[in-house]
Parts: structure tokens; sequence; C-alpha cells
């Protein structure tokens, strides 16, 4: 899953890679343009078309199956089906994370990674507590 960038991230990535941003703005979407590489574009409406374009590329996604591992231990389950939910984030976190490149993004999904675990421990463990069970 890519996640879709804003275009204040979009542009100062394009500085960063030597781009120049013009005082011209795009008649479509009002960013300013920017000169890349020798060409004069618009890299937030170019980032949406290759985003769009790398979207309808892209297989549909095989759904996980539902069914769970038996376990010898009855873990307590939080209502509403919250432990899904952490679940489900903590992977897309995660695979966020391996896909990355940028070391500086990718410690920062870590730490998201790892409150979201420590968030998820409480639910589950701290929820017992709860009724004193």
């Amino acid at each position: 899953m890519t996640k879709i960038k804003s275009p204040d991230e979009i542009m100062a990535e394009y500085l960063l890679k030597g781009g120049k941003m013009l005082s011209k703005t795009c008649p479509v979407c009002h960013s300013p343009l920017f000169e890349y590489k020798g060409e004069t574009l618009c890299v937030v409406c170019q980032e949406e078309q290759v985003a769009r374009s790398h979207h309808e590329q892209q297989p549909t996604p095989v759904p996980l199956p539902t069914s769970r591992p038996v376990l010898s231990q009855q873990v307590p389950v939080a209502p509403g089906g919250l432990e899904d939910e952490f679940s489900l984030t903590l992977r897309a976190l995660l695979i966020q994370a391996r896909e990355e490149q940028d070391s500086t993004r990718i410690l920062t999904l870590m730490e998201s990674v790892k409150k979201g675990a420590e968030a998820y421990a409480l639910l589950l463990y701290g929820y017992g507590r709860r009724d004193n069970s």
C-alpha cells in the first residue's frame, strides 16, 4: 500500500533532488511549477498521475484468511474487535517500514509500531485486569 503524499512532501522531494521551484503555477492544481532535468513541469500533478497508473497496475490484494490458530491458553479479547484493527494496523506499518528507503521515515514508522504494540498489549492484558479476571 502506497501512502498518498501531500503536495508539500512532493515538492520537498524535488527540491532535495535538485529541482528548481519557479514563480509560475500549475493551471490545474495551482502548485508551483518546477524545472527538473531540463523540463518545466508540475511535480504534484505528475506524482498523482504516476500514483494513479501504479494503482491501476497493482493486482487486487488477496484477503487474509480469517481463521485463527487454536491457542493453548485463551487470550482476553477486547470488545468490538479492536485487536484485529491493531494487528492490521501494526502489520501495515511494518510493511511500510520494510519498503521505505528514507532512514528517518523508517525510524518514525518503527516508533509508531512500538507505541502501537504497547497500546495493543494494554488493550489485551490491561482489559482483563479491569474486570479483576
